[in-house]
């Protein structure tokens, strides 16, 4: 990241070789849905469909057929959009995808596809023209930022997936630091606003990234004001543009106000998370060789570890990173004073993310996090914290990028040892990805399947909630009743009549009706009609079975 402009004769060329390579990780991401003609949808039939009723609210609400903040499901609750995601990067090419026909799934896959291709392009952005980068370091950095394993084994997490934004705002920090010398006080105020504004945006859609990625940041703030080079520089850029960084930090805390307004009242009515429940969702040591079932490389070694730890899922802490980039990473932290030497700053994005490991770590059911989780605001509504690997991949595609360059540097112009990085760098992206077999679903039975449902709703309900014959294997229950409350909530969107089932993170306090198949599920929906005066005749939709549904109450 050098203080003086990279020459670059063919920007073009370089531009068109990047598009050619994320090209590639996208078909080799997205090749089973390609490959169907966009009939499989990606990820298991779990929170996709989750997410999927979200974006659709927000369209009906968009037309004027919903209420924003109480979507149709916990009916007759209100404010339930804070339960879960508020998806608003998604509202704008889902919403344009259905004014031109695309059904619910269809809108939402392909948005998924352009997040991902989006997050290439703005990782290469952010490393080839704001670190200035030669083509290979950024390239070779940008396809880890938007295809690293943390972020692809939770196909089912859709609100992860678009991590564009932190680049953007990654990159306008970047450059104000660089040029802090030259920039004009209106162009610095510019960038830094975009910066804050892409973050206050990124929590309206995730909130686990935006909130990831400001406690990284106050982590990489306060080891760059202890460290006597990147403080000094600090100093300097904010003496000289003291007035921009507060009027971009006003900007930002204003831009708050909707993420609060959504949230709070959410927080006051359910509270945060027992730490009980956080702690399972923090890495082990074991963790950070975890790789998604069905890893190109290293999917028998991941099953092993998980055979050896008693044959535990482990979902959602599968946060390796692959041979190559994890033996890359150590190198570069032991020797990040060398790094220092040559880039102060990435030294302490380095120190910054080896922080932010350690404390997230746990070891028996010990770690360091139990101090942010009682101190840091927000961190109790943090439930998986080994998703901050997905935030982290940013400065640690950074640091790859500098090691590729360095690399490059020290090989000059021979080019077998040339070659070999290449086939290196290759290897280290391919061990990112997954077969992804079984984590495709088709659209087309999908939405059949959810007509019929909808036709069998009688039209005169005021509300309705379903109910269903248990199957005969107890252990496919709990999967089976998580499904019919995602069943209930798009029914409910299609018919436009509201649900008293519902799924989300979290549910309105002494709402009850989850076990669809317990022997008081029926008592359980009375006394919530009853708490909450409801009126109208409540009908009950039958699961799984020939005959419609019809009045319950």
């Amino acid at each position: 990241m050098s203080d003086t402009p990279r020459p670059t004769r063919h920007p073009i060329l370089a531009w068109s070789g990047a598009l050619v390579v994320g090209a590639l990780g996208i078909w080799l991401l997205h090749r089973h849905q390609f490959a169907s003609g966009f009939d499989l949808f990606p990820g298991p039939r779990g929170d996709t469909r989750l997410i999927a009723y979200l974006c659709e609210h927000w369209y009906q609400a968009l037309r004027g057929k919903a209420e924003l903040l109480s979507p149709s499901m916990f009916y007759p609750a209100k404010g339930t959009l804070a339960y879960s995601e508020v998806l608003l990067l998604f509202v704008p090419p889902y919403s344009l995808l259905r004014v031109f026909g695309a059904d619910i799934f269809t809108a939402l896959a392909i948005t998924v596809v352009l997040f991902n291709f989006l997050n290439f392009l703005a990782g290469f952005a952010l490393l080839f023209h704001a670190a200035r980068f030669h083509l290979l370091p950024s390239v070779a950095g940008a396809m880890f930022f938007a295809f690293n394993n943390p972020k692809l084994s939770n196909p089912d997490l859709l609100q992860v997936q678009p991590v564009w934004l932190l680049a953007v705002a990654a990159m306008c920090v970047v450059v104000v630091v660089r040029d802090a010398s030259s920039l004009a006080p209106k162009q610095a105020f510019g960038l830094l606003a975009l910066a804050g504004l892409a973050v206050d945006l990124q929590l309206l859609t995730g909130f686990y990234l935006g909130w990831f990625a400001l406690f990284w940041f106050g982590l990489f703030l306060a080891l760059a004001a202890v460290l006597q080079p990147t403080r000094q520089h600090l100093a300097t850029a904010l003496r000289r543009h003291w007035r921009p960084v507060l009027g971009a930090a006003g900007l930002t805390v204003a831009g708050l106000v909707p993420f609060l307004l959504v949230y709070l009242p959410a927080v006051r009515e359910v509270g945060g998370w027992p730490y009980s429940q956080v702690l399972p969702g923090m890495p082990e040591l074991h963790s950070y060789l975890l790789m998604a079932d069905g890893n190109f490389v290293w999917s028998r070694v991941t099953e092993a570890m998980l055979q050896a730890s008693g044959n535990a899922p482990d979902w959602g802490r599968r946060i390796g990173i692959g041979l190559v980039a994890t033996l890359t990473w150590l190198g570069l932290s032991l020797f990040a004073i060398r790094v220092r030497r040559q880039s102060p700053f990435l030294a302490v994005a380095i120190l910054a993310v080896n922080l932010l490991i350690l404390l997230a770590l746990q070891f028996h059911g010990h770690s360091l996090w139990h101090k942010v989780y009682e101190f840091v605001p927000g961190a109790k509504a943090i439930r998986d914290v080994a998703r901050f690997m997905i935030v982290a991949a940013l400065p640690i595609s950074i640091a790859f990028a500098f090691a590729v360059e360095q690399a490059q540097l020290h090989m000059g112009k021979r080019v077998g040892q040339q070659a070999m990085l290449v086939a290196l760098i290759a290897f280290g992206v391919f061990e990112q990805f997954n077969s992804g077999d079984g984590q495709y679903y088709s659209i087309r039975r999908e939405n059949e399947r959810l007509e019929r449902l909808a036709v069998k709703l009688p039209a005169d309900c005021a509300a309705f909630y379903v109910t269903g014959i248990p199957p005969a294997d107890p252990l496919l229950t709990s999967s089976l009743q998580r499904q019919w409350m995602h069943d209930a909530m798009l029914v409910s969107i299609l018919r436009g009549v509201p649900t008293l089932n519902g799924r989300s993170g979290k549910s309105p306090p002494g709402w009850a009706l989850r076990e669809v198949t317990a022997p008081d599920y029926q008592t359980k929906v009375r006394q919530w009609v009853t708490r909450h005066n409801m009126t109208g005749k409540i009908c009950r939709l039958e699961m799984d079975v020939v005959t419609g549904g019809g009045p319950g109450l």
